[in-house]
Parts: C-alpha cells; sequence; structure tokens
C-alpha cells in the first residue's frame, strides 16, 4: 500500500498534474480595509514616445486593479480633463479632493542614452502635498518594468506592504517538448525559457533573494536536484543520490535546503547547505514524508506524510522533533505552501468529487477554508505571493494544465498562461 502512495504522489510531481471562504472575507472587511481611491492623470512626455506612455500608463492602471489596494477612478468621471498635461494645479487637486479621491498620480516619460527615465509623483489631493517623488530607470526593453516599479512605490507608501508587480513567477512548461524551467512576470507576461535540459524538470522553487532556483531533472538520468544561479547561469547539482531527489524548499536564509530523498528506500527528509555539504536526515518513518515547506520563522517544517494511512499535512521543527498533525479534514492532502506571514499553510485537498483543491488551514489548526471551488478539475500546487493574500496554482480546467492567481478568499481569480503547453508547478518569488 506505501508504494502504491508513494507511486501516486511522485506522479503527481511529474504531472503537476467555499465553504469558510466568506469567513476569511468577513474578517478582511470588520479589519476596516477599504480601497484607496486614486486617479491617474495623463502621463507626458514627447509625441514620439506617445505609444510608449501609453504602455506605462495601461500596466500601471492593471497593476493597481490586480492589487485590490486600489480604486481607480477615472479622469473623466470627475471632470478633469483627459489631455496630457504637467504636474496637478492646486484647482485640480481640490475637485479631485471634493469627488472622494484620495491621491493623484503624474509620471514624465523621458528617454535617455542608456534607456528610460520616468520622474513618477503622487499627490495627496487633500493637502495638495507630494507624498512620493522618484526617478526611476529602466532599460529601453524595460517599459513594463518602470510601470511595475511604481506600482510597488505607491503600495508601499499607502498601505506599508510591498507591492507585488516587481515579483517573478517561475514554472514548468512543456512548450519546447520537453519540461523546462521558465520564468513570467507575476501578470503572465515575459515568459522566458531559463533551462535547456532536453528532458523532465520538476519543482522549481525561488531562493529568498530571487538570485537562484532549486529544481529536480532527470537530464543524466536519475532524478536529481539542482540550484541555477540566475545571474552566471552556473547550475550546481546538489543531491544525487539514487532514486528520487525532489520536492526542496528553501530556508528564509537561503543558506540550506530541504528536500526529499528514497535513497533508503522510502522516502525521507533531508536538510543540506546549498554547496552540497552537511547532509543531514530529519524524518524517521516507516511511511514516506516528501514536500517540505519552510516556516517563514526557520523554526518549523510543514510536509507531506501517509503515517496516518494516507497522505496528510504534517508540521515538526526543522531538527524533526515535535511532528503533529495539521490536516484532519479528508483522506488526502499533500504539496503544503506556508505563507510568507507565517499565518497560513495552504495545500492540495482532494474533495469527495475525489478531485483536487485548493485549501488552506491556518498554521495553529483553528480553521480550514476551500479556496478554489468544486468542478471536475485538478487544482494543484499553490505559492504564495508575498503579501500572504494571494496564491498562484496549476489546473487543468481548460484541458491542458496552466498556472492561475488567485486570493485567500477564493475570488479574483486570474489565468496567468494561454500557450498551447502545459504549464505547471508554479513558485511565486517574495521579491
Amino acid at each position: 500500500m506505501k508504494k502504491v502512495l508513494l507511486f501516486m504522489m511522485i506522479l503527481f510531481f511529474l504531472n503537476e498534474s467555499l465553504v469558510n471562504a466568506a469567513e476569511v472575507f468577513m474578517e478582511m472587511q470588520r479589519s476596516g480595509f477599504r480601497k484607496i481611491p486614486v486617479t491617474i492623470l495623463p502621463f507626458q512626455g514627447s509625441p514620439e514616445h506617445r505609444e510608449e506612455i501609453s504602455v506605462i500608463e495601461n500596466v500601471l492602471r492593471s497593476d493597481l486593479k490586480r492589487s485590490h489596494v486600489f480604486e481607480l477612478i477615472e479622469t473623466r468621471d470627475i471632470g478633469i480633463s483627459g489631455e496630457s498635461q504637467a504636474a496637478p494645479s492646486g484647482v485640480v487637486m481640490t475637485q479631485a479632493s471634493k469627488a472622494g479621491v484620495l491621491a493623484l498620480l503624474w509620471a514624465k516619460l523621458e528617454i535617455q542614452e542608456n534607456g528610460w527615465v520616468l520622474e513618477s509623483h503622487a499627490y495627496e489631493t487633500a493637502k495638495g502635498d507630494q507624498v512620493v517623488g522618484v526617478k526611476i530607470f529602466g532599460g529601453k526593453r524595460k517599459l513594463r518594468e518602470l510601470a511595475h516599479r511604481f506600482s510597488d512605490k505607491l503600495t508601499l507608501h499607502f498601505t506599508g506592504e510591498n507591492g507585488v508587480a516587481q515579483s517573478k513567477v517561475t514554472y514548468i512548461s512543456d512548450l519546447s517538448g520537453s519540461k523546462e524551467v521558465y520564468i513570467m512576470d507575476y501578470d503572465g507576461e515575459n515568459n522566458v525559457r531559463y533551462t535547456r535540459d532536453r528532458s523532465i524538470a520538476i519543482s522549481p522553487k525561488w531562493s529568498p533573494d530571487t538570485e537562484k532556483i532549486s529544481y529536480t531533472s532527470y537530464r543524466s538520468g536519475n532524478p536529481n536536484l539542482y540550484v541555477l544561479d540566475l545571474k552566471t547561469g552556473v547550475r550546481k547539482e546538489i543531491a544525487s543520490f539514487p532514486g528520487l531527489n525532489f520536492s526542496a524548499s528553501w530556508s528564509p536564509s537561503g543558506n540550506q535546503l530541504a528536500f526529499a530523498a528514497t535513497k533508503e528506500g522510502n522516502a525521507e527528509i533531508y536538510l543540506v547547505n546549498i554547496d552540497g555539504s552537511g547532509l543531514k536526515r530529519i524524518t524517521f518513518n516507516a511511511a514516506d514524508d516528501l514536500s517540505p515547506s519552510w516556516s517563514p520563522s526557520g523554526k518549523q517544517i510543514a510536509f507531506t506524510s501517509d503515517r496516518g494511512g494516507g497522505p496528510q499535512i504534517y508540521i515538526m521543527d526543522v531538527d524533526g522533533a515535535n511532528v503533529h498533525r495539521l490536516t484532519f479534514d479528508g483522506t488526502y492532502n499533500t504539496s503544503p505552501a506556508w505563507s510568507p506571514k507565517g499565518d497560513w499553510i495552504a495545500y492540495a485537498c482532494r474533495n469527495e468529487e475525489r478531485r483536487l483543491k485548493i485549501c488552506a488551514d491556518r498554521a495553529d489548526g483553528t480553521q480550514s477554508i476551500a479556496i478554489t471551488e468544486s468542478g471536475q478539475w485538478d487544482d494543484e500546487s499553490p505559492s504564495w505571493a508575498q503579501n500572504g493574500r494571494e496564491l498562484i496554482f496549476s489546473s487543468n480546467r481548460f484541458g491542458k494544465s496552466h498556472i492561475f492567481s488567485i486570493h485567500l478568499d477564493g475570488t479574483h481569480m486570474r489565468r496567468l498562461t494561454s500557450n498551447p503547453a502545459n504549464n505547471a508547478s508554479p513558485s511565486w518569488s517574495l521579491r
């Protein structure tokens, strides 16, 4: 029976193959959260750069809408001219304030020898004060990045939290005919292939500093664990034990990886330094233990184990001590992902229809919610945004596997990939 369960879980990795959500939403409402009403004034720049200006404006508008922090109020709705203009006058700010707009956003795009400069500003309308003023520099092919950076600066100023517009998503795609590692922007744009192993790659994961990606590849025949340095392109083999070396998770410090290996028969969890040294086994059980996910404190690890008869989510100290079971609903729960704030653990849960969905439990076990809805498809591989309010996951709800984003309360689901390939196993960077 154990071999069958292990085989099923291995297939899960290879293929990547809302009952209580309202309570979460109500909790957010009770906290007093209200969207911040802002208006984007037409950006200024040379007439020959009108197309580039339009790109930045549209990307910024999309970023602010996706954040669900800001409410966009159009200039026409408050009687302000939609023509390109200089910084807002006192009259314009008073008019916007009376219409309920908290802040006016404005920018000027210029080109320099080495690329673009976006002079970015935000003004609080009540007092007419400039609260954000920064020059953002970017290469000639980095127009979208300018908008993402402006969006994140606005989010940080008005909420005190880092925005996610500059974050990236790594995932596996078979677009080339082989399963390779790709990276895209958080909104699904700018897809770039990063490996050419011409084999099977699985389970890519970002390092905390976003400079490296760990993944498992069959490029040498055996499923070995690698770390790819994105700056240098250098790939280092971390674990190459006979059998599986897979489902790695980075420590918050970025100095260690937790991963599963079958080198001693069943799947066990090990720790290893990112140079491949210091191997340490931390689970000792006749069951299969895999899919480790490090807590943001670095003191605990969530993992999947069938030690209770079927795959469930457990939590242990980083040295393997104090093991306790987290999930009790359902007979099949796997692939835990600890939220950056440490309060939730998301995972793939199998429902009564025997379909995988995305669920989450509070890390202290006091609440369990279903995030994705019922249907004849499978939702897998949850991964968190750094704000702890959004996740990405893969789903075959439209036939082939694609990557989607969703809020913790199950709302605002968006499809991020649209190519004709299978796209799965996403990991959202924390920067």
